[in-house]
């Protein structure tokens, strides 16, 4: 009969080796097609910039090594990562890798978007007028 704490690290360690399997298999062609639906679906949230319009993100981990940070959101359209506000917050960043949306964007190359145009960006105003640095 297993103790408490043995339970926990077999569970601990059955939720690694499938997260880490997770990884391995959305890179393959079968889980670059699952993810694409995902996508699709805005299932890993959208970008927080006002200028990207809504874009949908992409999972990415910042380390492959487990345990080292947790899961963000990658944004093709600016090109940054950001905390997911979604049940994906407390994931390993090791589940998904620092692969997957890089691959994901090269497969899939009709989906990516244009970087916001610099005429887009944010010109802070005091009553109508520029705001220009001293």
């Amino acid at each position: 009969m297993l103790t408490e704490e043995q339970n926990e690290l077999i569970e601990s360690a059955a939720e690694m080796l499938y997260g880490l399997i997770h990884a391995r298999y959305i890179l393959t062609s079968k889980g670059l097609a699952t993810m694409l639906d995902k996508y699709k679906t805005f299932d890993f949230g959208r970008c927080p910039r006002v200028y990207c319009c809504g874009q949908s993100c992409l999972p990415v981990g910042q380390s492959d090594i487990p345990r080292a940070s947790t899961v963000k959101i990658y944004c093709p359209k600016c090109e940054d990562i950001y905390y997911p506000r979604s049940k994906y917050q407390d994931m390993d960043g090791a589940y998904f890798g620092t692969t997957f949306p890089h691959l994901f964007l090269m497969t899939y190359s009709n989906l990516k978007p244009q970087k916001p145009s610099q005429s887009q960006s944010y010109v802070p105003r005091v009553f109508g007028f520029k705001v220009h640095k001293p």
